[in-house]
C-alpha cells in the first residue's frame, strides 16, 4: 500500500472531463503553460530533479517525513507504470528556451482487488494554482475508466490542503485518523464498470 513512499533507504464530472481532455491531448488547462500528461520513462532525470528541488516542508508533506527527495530506483519505478494497473501524471512547464520541467506528480498505486492508493506533490513555486487539482482529476478519470472503486491517500493531519482538495472533488467521500498524527482520505469512485 505505500509503494507511493520513498525506498526506506535514502473531481466533479465536468472537471473530469477536461481532466481527460488534458490527458489525451496534452492540451494545456486552466494554469497558462502547465499541461498533464501520463509519466514515461524519458522523465526520470526531471522527476528527480523535482523532487530533490522540494522545500523540505514539502517533501516532508509528500512522504509523511523527512525525505531528501528519490533515487533511481524509486525514479525508475514511478516512471515505468503498467498503465494498467500502475498509473502515474505529471504536470510539465514545455519552455522552447529551456528542457522541460516537470512540476507536478501523481502516482496511482493499486493497494486492494478494486482500490488504488494516490500520492500528489506539486513544486513549492507552483502550489495554490490548480495543479494539484488537475493531477488528481486526471488520476480519478483514469481509476474509473480501469475500474477502481475507491481511491485511498495518506496525510498528515497537519495538511489540511490536501486534505480539502481529495474531500472536495464532487465525490463521496471520507477522512478518519489513521493514528500518530496521520490521516487517511477515502474517495468512493462507484462501481464504474457495472454502470457503464
Amino acid at each position: 500500500m505505500r509503494s507511493c513512499l520513498p525506498e526506506p533507504a535514502t473531481a466533479a464530472a465536468a472537471t473530469h472531463a477536461a481532466a481527460a481532455a488534458t490527458v489525451a491531448g496534452g492540451v494545456p488547462g486552466p494554469t497558462a503553460g502547465v499541461r498533464i500528461r501520463r509519466i514515461r520513462s524519458g522523465d526520470h532525470d526531471r522527476l528527480q530533479q523535482f523532487y530533490a528541488g522540494l522545500s523540505d516542508e514539502s517533501r516532508q508533506t509528500r512522504f509523511l517525513g523527512p525525505a531528501t527527495g528519490i533515487g533511481d530506483r524509486q525514479s525508475t519505478y514511478f516512471c515505468s507504470p503498467d498503465h494498467a494497473h500502475r498509473e502515474g501524471f505529471v504536470a510539465i512547464i514545455d519552455a522552447a528556451t529551456r528542457p522541460a520541467q516537470i512540476v507536478g506528480h501523481i502516482c496511482v498505486e493499486p493497494d486492494g482487488p478494486a482500490s488504488a492508493e494516490v500520492a500528489v506533490a506539486v513544486a513549492d513555486a507552483f502550489q495554490a494554482r490548480g495543479i494539484g487539482r488537475r493531477l488528481v482529476d486526471a488520476a480519478v478519470l483514469w481509476a474509473q475508466r480501469d475500474g477502481f472503486r475507491t481511491l485511498t491517500a495518506t496525510m498528515l493531519a497537519g495538511n489540511p490542503a490536501i486534505q480539502r482538495l481529495l474531500t472536495g472533488l464532487g465525490l463521496p467521500s471520507v477522512a478518519m485518523a489513521a493514528g500518530a498524527g496521520i490521516i487517511e482520505v477515502r474517495i468512493d469512485l462507484g462501481d464504474v464498470r457495472s454502470a457503464a
